[in-house]
């Protein structure tokens, strides 16, 4: 009982100490129970909006904290208590509501407040007070609001973008060329790091050509003259003649999976670190948002409504490095099919980072240049 009043009075203490610990940034206000949906539309959500796969920017998540930790809340009815804050969260911006006290659930983008058995919802609420601040401020305020941070993801990627978060930092105070050139030297450093688990992937690639050549003119054979279980049987002594199961070809594969847990964690982190938002890059008038060089007036499902030069720029690179892969042990027909995979793919990272944030878009294009690099030096 002791521990948890002690806990309270910190966080009532916090609460107080507040402006005096927030940035400049962050701003205060006297909201009334009925201004807050349209505070959160005006101001919380982003005016820009997105499209396709890059449309869950629009929304705005509803969480509460204390001194324990965060719970998202949504549809489901959650009763807010004394020592609890609400938390609503944009794409880089927030709202932090304090003296919110009742019964509430998030639904659609607004905050809806339910009636209990004795009370009307607003009855007993005055005033609130709020807080609209930038998602970099919140390193500004007690520990523990640091967890809205990447909320949305697994633990283990949450603390993966607070570390790659540090290093982006760290990386943009060793120049002044601005975030741009910061965007690219982290995808080189990335490329640096995984440049031994590619190192491996190349050689297991390797191999698993080499056991397809050899594999490759007896199961045609089987498949041109057998069937049904007799051509399994075949097929299982040609693969054990070669010293190999059938799934031999999936090292490489588990190869491919290592950087993905880091893409994932890099790409939360430039989609939200709202520091690179009102900066230019080249062409690009704002990284935090698609780099438009034409607005079309007219809305392309997945697309969007404007023609984003970097993304078509990434997509030519992905189909050049496709149009120079080499594999000089396989046959001229799996070549061609490895080739065709690397087309689909092209089209459909496409369509995955079109309507995205430049930032993202510009690091997975020099992941690819530095791609083609790596094939220029390392060969299969």
């Amino acid at each position: 009982m002791i521990k948890k009043q002690a806990c309270l009075f910190l966080f009532l203490l916090s609460m107080i100490l507040f402006p005096q610990l927030a940035a400049a940034k962050v701003q205060e206000y006297s909201l009334e129970p009925n201004d807050i949906n349209p505070f959160i539309e005006n101001n919380v959500r982003d005016r820009f909006s997105y499209s396709g796969l890059a449309a869950f920017y629009n929304d705005v998540s509803a969480y509460i904290v204390d001194t324990k930790g965060i719970k998202k809340i949504n549809t489901e009815a959650y009763t807010v208590k004394p020592d609890q804050v609400l938390a609503l969260v944009g794409h880089y911006k927030m709202l932090i509501l304090q003296d919110v006290v009742g019964v509430v659930s998030f639904e659609e983008n607004r905050l809806l407040w339910h009636k209990n058995d004795t009370e009307n919802p607003v009855s007993r609420m005055g005033k609130t007070r709020a807080q609209l601040l930038l998602k970099s401020d919140l390193d500004q305020l007690p520990q523990y609001f640091q967890k809205i941070k990447y909320a949305h993801l697994w633990a283990p990627f949450r603390l993966l973008c607070l570390g790659i978060e540090a290093i982006l930092l760290w990386l943009n105070t060793i120049h002044s060329f601005g975030w741009g050139i910061t965007i690219i030297l982290l995808s080189l450093l990335f490329k640096l790091f995984i440049l031994p688990a590619n190192i491996l992937l190349t050689r297991a690639q390797r191999k698993v050509s080499h056991v397809q050549a050899r594999l490759a003119p007896e199961l045609e054979y089987i498949k041109a003259n057998f069937t049904g279980e007799e051509a399994h049987q075949k097929f299982m002594v040609v693969h054990k003649q070669q010293c190999v199961t059938p799934f031999y070809n999936l090292k490489p594969l588990l190869l491919t999976l290592v950087p993905i847990p880091f893409w994932i964690a890099i790409f939360n982190v430039l989609s939200e670190m709202d520091l690179i938002a009102g900066h230019p890059f080249l062409w690009i008038e704002d990284l935090a948002y698609p780099g438009a060089i034409y607005h079309l007036g007219f809305h392309i499902p997945l697309l969007g409504t404007s023609i984003n030069l970097l993304p078509i720029l990434m997509t030519f690179l992905t189909i050049l490095a496709a149009l120079i892969h080499q594999n000089k042990i396989i046959s001229t027909k799996e070549l061609h099919k490895q080739k065709r995979n690397l087309y689909f793919m092209a089209a459909g990272f496409f369509l995955l980072f079109y309507p995205f944030p430049s930032a993202m878009v510009l690091y997975w294009t020099f992941a690819n240049i530095w791609q083609l690099i790596q094939q220029r030096f390392v060969h299969i």
